[in-house]
């Protein structure tokens, strides 16, 4: 087994402050733990609200960062079944089968650098066990590192929370990368009305591309009257919220059916600790309003779907990579999604 492994890794010493990119020697796995080469690492939104502190567990800096993304398996730690040497994986922050741990911090340079059960922006990386999926050889390492977050919690809120039927109809607020998801899976799902619902338009172009039939630019247009357009004042079937916010959370509410509407929370609530207001009396009469974690996916039945139905043609996970990016430039990553430029930013770790 190998003692230490020498690593890059993209480290948040600071909040507000770009991440450093430091090596230093990664320790073995202990029991119940994986050592995984990262060939590629996802950029999500739960990284920007950790580097500016407004992630609701605090922060716990110098703190390695990353949850989403794929690669080889290098060793194990004793006791780890699921997977082997050579294996290739998933790296998610969502809980599949195994054994859990938190790997211990890392002293550096006098300090301690922590680490969560999963981390990815690395080259190498040390994982619980229940936090890596072995997947098919032949799905392409790149795009499979969208699978661990964007894909599995955007498709999973269609397949699992809402079990989306079709000649439906859906809205999703907010166009990012788990936003497209949903978008694609509903298209998928032959939802016949799709709306998508963002403040930028560049955002809602994409979205077309993924399937949706409508599109709505809530900083321009009164979104409540757009939909009762859409919907003929009857509902939807289904709502989606993914930016996190008080008055969009509230909306989704009350935009779907009275009798039967499903209302999808996903967006980390910003800033923690935020309340909504609702009617509870529609609950009565059959609305549901339900909060997902990462979509209800198992990532060891999901994944696996997920990765067949790319390779099949129907998944276009090729299309979210919008910016492919160096481990030196993952702070020009991070810029891109504060500002919204992107669909989704991919850090190759081989890439110069």
């Amino acid at each position: 087994m190998i003692l230490m492994q020498k690593v890059r890794s993209a480290i948040l010493y600071e909040l507000d402050h770009p991440l450093k990119i430091i090596e230093l020697n990664l320790p073995a796995p202990e029991p119940g733990e994986v050592l995984v080469k990262v060939l590629a690492s996802g950029i999500c939104h739960t990284q920007l609200l950790e580097i500016k502190g407004e992630n609701a567990t605090g922060p716990h800096n110098p703190n390695f960062l990353g949850h989403e993304g794929s690669g080889i398996v290098v060793s194990v730690g004793e006791k780890v079944t699921k997977v082997k040497e050579g294996d290739h994986v998933i790296l998610s922050w969502i809980r599949g089968d195994g054994t859990g741990t938190h790997p211990k911090p890392i002293e550096h340079n006098g300090q301690q650098i922590n680490r969560g059960s999963v981390t990815t922006f690395s080259d190498y990386t040390v994982a619980s066990e229940n936090r890596v999926t072995p997947i098919r050889k032949d799905m392409p390492l790149m795009p499979a590192a969208l699978v661990g977050c964007a894909v599995a919690t955007g498709m999973g809120m269609v397949f699992n929370n809402a079990q989306v039927e079709e000649e439906s109809s859906i809205m999703i607020i907010g166009c990012g990368g788990i936003g497209i998801n949903a978008i694609h899976a509903a298209s998928i799902a032959k939802a016949s009305t799709i709306i998508a619902v963002d403040r930028l338009e560049a955002k809602l172009e994409v979205a077309k591309r993924f399937g949706a039939t409508h599109t709505v630019n809530s900083s321009k247009a009164d979104l409540k009257k757009e939909l009762e357009k859409l919907t003929n004042q009857q509902g939807l079937d289904y709502a989606i919220e993914t930016v996190g916010k008080k008055e969009t959370m509230e909306f989704v509410y009350n935009s779907v059916k009275k009798t039967s509407g499903k209302a999808i929370l996903c967006g980390v609530p910003n800033p923690p600790g935020q309340t909504i207001e609702v009617d509870p009396f529609p609950l009565y009469y059959g609305r549901q309003l339900i909060g997902t974690s990462g979509g209800e996916t198992n990532p060891d039945i999901d994944f696996d779907d997920y990765c067949s139905m790319y390779i099949d043609g129907i998944l276009k996970l090729d299309d979210m990579i919008s910016h492919i990016l160096s481990l030196d430039d993952i702070n020009e990553g991070i810029e891109l999604m504060k500002e919204g430029k992107c669909i989704r930013v991919l850090i190759d770790m081989q890439k110069e």
